[in-house]
């Protein structure tokens, strides 16, 4: 397939349904034309802040000089975000590539029996990121759990380390409606003896459930957050100075990326780094400042313009939500105008609550996705803001600029992705100059 070919092929599996499994996948692995246990693995899951430790990870294991390929989801603006390799997105012409070689293999175990359907959208784009590891020698590889653990494509292979960032509410109608049940089907990224690095509190209901899953399995488990104030944070010019203690010794490092939260996933980071060295990894302490200090990562509060002010966030549940209102008092936000999309399946009613009274203008809209929330059930929430509903998202744009107050979007990776497309003026992955 061409590359133009390729994108309306993933779009067709996008919208097919896929029961949570992973006999197919496995057996499509076993099946690669290659061993996938030639790269060293690092998984990452959690329901908030997996991304940003996973490219925390990716950022560091490469300033220590390895070769490091780095597996996320979901993507921002073009679906090959998914895949990276030394820092770099995979090329048009790699993607194509490898999508068809994931396509062709499928389409050979099913006409042999091997395998009862083509993988889903999400499996061909974690195998074409294994294809693409392996072609391109990698070291190592941080693969990012897109939906739970238990039954994460990313859990057929096993890593060299676990890592379990928090637990919070997300996805329930899938995982569960409590802490716990969720807390369980990430606790599935838990192998036998494999290390597992968690940053839930170790007293929380999460973190039972992951000491019980860590001892089941007789897993060495690494607590990031055990003892009083392990983490300090200091707000700088250009970030946050971090104090972290381990529990083996102090780190000192600098962040830019913006939010105090971030130094808690980099802290995660930290300590998985310090569980890779136990197991012989050559991993300096420059390379550990190096890699946190130079990181960025695109929709994450990130402030595209200063006339007007906007920033941009990819929060779409209540714990992100939280991050944001804590980010806006920080930086003494109020009164904002405020563009806000969801989709029906999250918690939605939490989100608006909690940003509610930081608004002034409320432009409501629809993400574009089949799961969409209609703008018009949010209204509600918004009864003391001037408040008001557009679909198109130029336009949307447009009015938030001439109420001149500093612009909020968020709700919805979805929604963020489309609006830095069109505020960047095209496909941009790099950080913005802010004018």
């Amino acid at each position: 397939m061409q590359y133009a070919a390729v994108a309306g092929y993933l779009g067709k599996l996008q919208g097919e349904n896929s029961k949570l499994s992973l006999d197919n996948i496995a057996l499509i692995i076993a099946h690669l034309p290659f061993p996938v246990g030639t790269v060293k693995y690092v998984q990452v899951a959690g329901t908030n802040g997996k991304g940003s430790t996973s490219h925390f990870i990716a950022a560091i294991l490469r300033s220590a000089g390895r070769k490091v390929g780095l597996f996320t989801s979901p993507h921002l603006q073009d679906v090959r975000e998914r895949i990276r390799f030394n820092g770099r997105l995979i090329s048009q012409r790699d993607f194509a590539a490898v999508i068809t070689a994931v396509d062709d293999i499928g389409r050979d175990l099913l006409q042999r029996r091997v395998i009862e359907n083509q993988p889903t959208f999400f499996e061909t784009i974690f195998l074409a990121a294994l294809m693409h590891f392996n072609k391109k020698r990698a070291d190592c590889a941080v693969l990012e759990v897109g939906l739970g653990g238990r039954l994460d494509a990313t859990s057929t292979v096993i890593p060299e380390v676990a890592v379990i960032t928090n637990i919070a509410m997300d996805h329930s109608h899938i995982l569960g409606k409590t802490l716990s049940a969720i807390a369980r089907e990430k606790a599935g990224v838990c192998r036998k003896q494999v290390p597992l690095v968690s940053g839930c509190p170790p007293s929380s209901a999460a973190g039972r459930v992951i000491t019980r899953a860590a001892r089941d399995h007789k897993a060495p488990l690494y607590e990031v957050f055990r003892g009083r104030q392990p983490l300090r944070v200091e707000r700088t010019a250009r970030g946050y100075r971090c104090r972290y203690h381990s529990g083996v010794r102090r780190y000192d490092f600098h962040i830019c990326l913006a939010g105090r939260h971030q130094a808690v996933n980099a802290a995660v980071a930290v300590k998985t780094m310090e569980v890779l060295k136990g197991l012989g990894w050559q991993i300096g302490e420059s390379a550990l400042r190096r890699g946190l200090s130079n990181m960025f990562i695109p929709g994450r509060l990130e402030r595209l313009s200063n006339r007007p002010p906007i920033i941009l966030d990819g929060g779409h549940n209540p714990d992100g939500i939280r991050v944001l209102v804590d980010y806006m008092c920080e930086e003494n936000i109020s009164a904002c105008t405020l563009i806000f999309g969801v989709l029906a399946d999250k918690h939605y009613r939490a989100m608006a609550r909690q940003l509610a009274p930081m608004a002034a203008n409320v432009i409501l809209t629809a993400p574009r996705s089949l799961r969409a929330l209609p703008p018009e059930k949010l209204q509600p929430f918004f009864k003391e803001a001037n408040c008001r509903i557009e679909f198109d998202f130029h336009r949307a744009l447009a009015i938030a600029k001439k109420l001149k107050r500093i612009i909020i979007i968020c709700g919805s990776l979805y929604l963020a992705g489309e609006m830095r497309t069109i505020i960047c003026g095209g496909k941009k992955y790099g950080r913005q100059k802010v004018k």
